[in-house]
């Protein structure tokens, strides 16, 4: 902690002196899978040379980081990447699941963090009991890739929380035939309208029941939050809207219920502020900004040559979408009092997506790194 860190993309340089900084990134792997294992299709099996490439890629993408702390997803080989991992500097390692496999066909990833850092408790991220019914679920319902939950001492700073997640894919929920005899020309749109839904509601329930295991554990333990992973959407799509709710989306009605009516509004909104959620690219550009204009008044027109930071993290095709995130609790705001730490740094790693060398980069990933700094105070 506290060197100045590259990701080989376009960085703002850092303008204040660090006290003690931590290097957090989030990278989707694309199907680590070793050899003679399949993703997914029996077909779909790297050669031995591809799976050496795959995995030098993984060691050029990991040093060009420089991270403390990855978090992984679509593992399906996990000592493979854990060796990998540890091999690079990273002897702390884990997982909350294990990948799902039949024969030699593999379905079911996992996530996987690894840190340079010890970690003091690993745990998978469960749904309440009590919010499955209330929203009509089944009681058996779970997080389709299990979320983890790592917490880490930070010396004298104290308890960071670290979740690593990847929700549902934005692919239909159910194939074409599930919709019984129908016209193909029918069969395919109520597919495309009724599948689309269904992963989006699906993603909307794993992403609150998230929340809710968020705000419990941060009202439990006060402690700050790193959220990161494969959302699979943008974050202002309608299902992740949970994320951002402030004091003023609160009733009256509601905070009278809750016992909270006797508050004042400035007590009422530093109550809910303490569970809010910023978005770290967002939180970088606004200091950096900030810092630019000498402490004034943020503009719009400084924003160009910062863009950079919103770039997507996953293309079809030539489009694009960011579809990866990193979330932090309000501790990380520096224009609120007191902070306990500021995003001093952010990078996006997709070298291998808008200039891709063949020879170092062609079993890579589909999707870009993102890296965070954090100056902790």
């Amino acid at each position: 902690m506290g060197k100045r860190k590259s990701a080989g993309n376009d960085t703002v340089p850092l303008s204040k002196p660090q006290l003690a900084r931590v290097d957090i990134a989030t990278l989707n792997l694309f199907n680590f899978l070793a050899p003679p294992a399949a993703a997914y299709e029996f077909d779909r099996i790297y050669s031995n040379e591809q799976w050496q490439k795959k995995c030098n890629w993984l060691r050029h993408c990991v040093t060009s980081l420089e991270a403390d702390i990855i978090g992984f997803q679509e593992v399906f080989s996990v000592d493979e990447l854990k060796a990998l991992m540890q091999e690079l500097g990273y002897p702390h390692f884990a997982v909350v699941d294990t990948p799902g496999c039949e024969d030699y066909v593999c379905r079911s990833p996992v996530v996987a963090i690894a840190s340079r850092l010890p970690l003091a408790e690993v745990a998978a991220v469960e749904p309440d009991p009590a919010a499955l019914a209330a929203m009509d679920l089944n009681a058996d319902f779970r997080f389709g890739r299990r979320v983890l939950r790592a917490t880490v001492s930070l010396d004298d700073w104290g308890m960071l929380d670290i979740y690593v997640l990847h929700f549902k894919s934005q692919r239909p929920l159910f194939e074409p035939e599930a919709l019984g005899d129908m016209k193909a020309a029918p069969r395919l749109l109520a597919h495309r309208a009724l599948g689309s839904f269904a992963s989006s509601a699906r993603r909307g329930f794993e992403a609150m029941l998230l929340y809710q295991a968020l705000i419990n554990r941060r009202d439990e333990t006060a402690n700050p939050m790193v959220i990161m992973g494969d959302f699979n959407s943008g974050l202002d799509a309608a299902e992740f809207r949970g994320f951002w709710l402030g004091a003023d989306a609160i009733h009256g009605n509601d905070r009278q219920v809750a016992g909270l009516g006797g508050l004042s509004e400035q007590a009422f909104s530093r109550a809910i502020g303490h569970f809010a959620l910023k978005d770290a690219s967002v939180l970088f550009l606004e200091s950096q900004l900030f810092e630019r204009q000498g402490g004034g008044v943020l503009g719009a027109d400084s924003m160009e040559d910062l863009s950079w930071a919103r770039r997507p993290t996953h293309y079809l095709g030539s489009r694009g979408s960011l579809l990866d995130h990193i979330l932090l609790s309000q501790d990380f705001d520096g224009a609120l009092a007191p902070a306990r730490g500021r995003v001093c740094h952010f990078s996006v790693f997709d070298e291998h997506l808008r200039s891709p060398v063949y020879e170092r980069d062609s079993e890579s990933s589909d999707h870009a790194a993102l890296v965070v700094g954090l100056e902790l105070l």
